[in-house]
């Protein structure tokens, strides 16, 4: 949902200065992400570039003006972003099928391209709706490795076997405290949209141990989550001696899953 939410504010964002200079890394700031990542994803939650969603929506709004208001049409060209009546008259007779002088002498019939939702155009209330209820985000699965002095593991790990280390939370004294190693660089990683964070099922016999780790937003939601609907099977939030928080969920199969929460 975090996600979602960003997307939306820097839609916002465009929408509150539509008639201004719209620059991507500004945008993109919106939603605490970089330009390039930001319109990646922009485009493939709605369906349109930022620039066209831009362009449509500027010549949504400037078709309206031209219909409702005694504006010169030259005036309402300027006032969103277009260098000279010939490039808007262009533009807008691209998106609408008609010229602007055409579009002053009928009333409506033109195109519209309306604001988007972000929670819309992700399945709307049901799905939206469900991941509202549950209340905690899954970030990221994977193996735990304990170490006691983890920058020398780190350093093992990428002299060894070339992968890429990175330690993100340390205590008082400078001891590496939490931290990652991935086979691939952390900004290729952040780059992939909808990593797979879920778990392969299999038929056999259940293990009954410890199946994942699973790092969450929330735990606290989690826990509530979980209880709510009935399953007891689940351990109280503790707190690790490395400062995150932990509760595990035995699942129907006897398996362990472990969740954790940085603070």
């Amino acid at each position: 949902m975090d996600t979602i939410n960003r997307i939306q504010r820097a839609i916002d964002f465009v929408e509150d200065n539509i008639y201004d200079e719209l620059n991507p890394d500004a945008i993109a700031s919106q939603a605490y992400m970089s330009s390039f990542h930001f319109q990646r994803l922009f485009s493939v939650v709605c369906g349109v570039s930022l620039g066209e969603y831009i362009r449509n929506r500027r010549l949504t709004l400037s078709g309206t003006e031209i219909q409702h208001s005694d504006t010169k049409i030259i005036d309402i060209a300027f006032k969103y972003g277009y260098e000279s009546p010939e490039s808007f008259s262009r533009a807008f007779t691209r998106f609408h099928g008609i010229s602007p002088m055409a579009a002053r002498s009928q009333n409506g019939g033109l195109n519209l391209f309306a604001k988007i939702s972000v929670e819309s155009i992700l399945g709307g209330n049901q799905m939206v709706q469900g991941l509202k209820e549950r209340g905690y985000t899954v970030k990221e699965n994977g193996p735990v490795y304990y170490t006691t002095n983890m920058d020398k593991t780190a350093k093992w790990f990428e002299d060894v076997l070339g992968w890429y280390a990175g330690i993100d939370q340390r205590n008082e004294n400078g001891d590496g405290t939490y931290g990652c190693v991935l086979p691939l660089p952390g900004e290729i990683h952040s780059m992939t949209l909808a990593q797979f964070n879920g778990f392969h099922m299999f038929y056999g016999e259940p293990t009954r141990q410890t199946v994942a780790f699973m790092r969450v937003d929330n735990i606290d939601n989690l826990y509530s989550f979980v209880t709510k609907n009935g399953w007891t099977q689940i351990s109280e939030i503790t707190t690790q001696p490395w400062g995150g928080k932990e509760c595990d969920v035995t699942t129907i199969d006897g398996g362990v899953m472990r969740f954790f929460q940085l603070d």
